[in-house]
């Protein structure tokens, strides 16, 4: 069984390049995994992004911090059934962990938020996610979940691999996403768990993280607030394709996109 997934979309351009790759790679992959907290103007996700990116053949959309930019989607986010918002948030309502069934097979998600780097009003809501992730990957367990896949939306490289380690004997693949740079360290551990800390970021490619790169100077030069406004140029697409052996389910290959 063969999994894509596609690192945080960040703006129009970054869903226009996402539904184009998904146009090209759907028929070849058979589960695809979005993280799509930045697909509305870099700045969270509404009930628009998320039918969008739906539409073109995503099977669940995780998130991270930039939830809380929409604040009208706070009751909103438990009505989107393949949305997942992280699990060991405390103060939102949502899907905090989901098990499709496709192929034949049972597929579990989980979306956590590290600890580190996220700022006062996230972090005094957050529950530590080393000791959320057991209960839930418990219950997928006790469900006969086949595949579990851990997006880890962290700020922290040391946090990423330690959760890696954590959970190498548990999962099928621990993927970190949030700082929008791909990581060079996709590897396959001897338990056979997939494992990257970072997938990178689906969005416009000349930018820093999405944003403009005239805003980003002047906001280091000065210090100076400048109100975010997302890039809009062509997008690059940040991706890991990972296969699974069908009988063992334990990853055989782990192929980085950066394009």
């Amino acid at each position: 069984m063969k999994f894509l997934i596609v690192g945080d979309i960040v703006g129009r351009s970054g869903l226009d390049r996402l539904k184009v790759e998904l146009e090209k790679r759907k028929d070849n992959v058979d589960f695809i995994i979005v993280n799509g907290e930045n697909s509305a103007s870099g700045k969270g996700l509404r009930t628009k992004e998320y039918e969008e990116i739906m539409s073109y053949g995503a099977d669940v959309i995780t998130m991270g911090n930039h939830m809380y930019y929409r604040k009208e989607m706070a009751s909103e986010y438990s009505k989107l059934p393949r949305l997942l918002i992280p699990a060991n948030l405390t103060n939102l309502d949502g899907n905090k962990s989901i098990i499709i069934e496709k192929n034949g097979v049972k597929v579990g998600v989980v979306n956590l938020l590290g600890s580190f780097g996220m700022g006062d009003m996230i972090e005094k809501n957050l529950d530590n996610p080393f000791e959320v992730i057991d209960s839930i990957i418990n219950s997928f367990k006790e469900q006969g979940t086949d595949y579990i896949f851990v997006d880890f939306h962290a700020e922290a490289t040391a946090e990423k691999i330690a959760m890696g380690y954590n959970l190498e004997d548990k999962v099928s693949c621990v993927f970190g996403t949030h700082t929008h740079v791909q990581t060079a360290d996709e590897k396959i551990l001897d338990t056979g768990m997939a494992y990257i800390t970072d997938v990178g970021m689906t969005g416009p490619a000349e930018s820093v993280l999405g944003l403009k790169k005239e805003i980003a100077v002047h906001r280091f030069k000065t210090g100076e607030w400048t109100h975010y406004e997302c890039s809009t140029n062509k997008a690059i697409f940040n991706a890991v394709e990972i296969e699974y052996d069908d009988n063992t389910k334990k990853a055989i290959s782990i192929k980085r996109i950066n394009e």
